[in-house]
């Protein structure tokens, strides 16, 4: 068996470095999702205004955070900052997921052979 050239070697790296880093990233993600899941138990009881954290979205929309970080910086997620937290409203993220909405072509391009 060959040694692996320095290119080869640095690619398998840098491999093993980005799974790691998607690891630790799904892991703080839940870490966060607990502790935002103990405040909201203690703070938004009752409360009719619903607000996401940035991993909650994350999660719900099953998303990285840099995709959507971009969403919300050039505005197709609204979001709400709060001091230094970034917060999305429910409705507003369920807005967008309906705008997102997929709709077939029309009927009568479905129908061949009619003309």
């Amino acid at each position: 068996m060959s040694t692996p050239t320095k290119p080869q070697r640095l690619t398998e790296t840098l491999t093993n470095l980005r799974q790691a880093l998607e690891e630790v990233e799904s892991a703080l993600l839940e870490f966060e999702e607990t502790l935002s899941g103990e405040e909201k138990g203690r703070s938004q009881e009752g409360e009719g205004l619903e607000l996401l954290s940035i991993p909650e979205v994350c999660q719900g929309l099953g998303m990285g955070k840099s995709w959507v970080y971009r969403r919300l910086k050039n505005g197709e997620i609204p979001s709400i900052k709060l001091g230094r937290s970034i917060k999305v409203k429910r409705s507003d993220l369920e807005g967008y997921l309906e705008s997102m909405r997929y709709t077939p072509p029309a009927a009568a391009d479905a129908t061949p052979g009619e003309e």
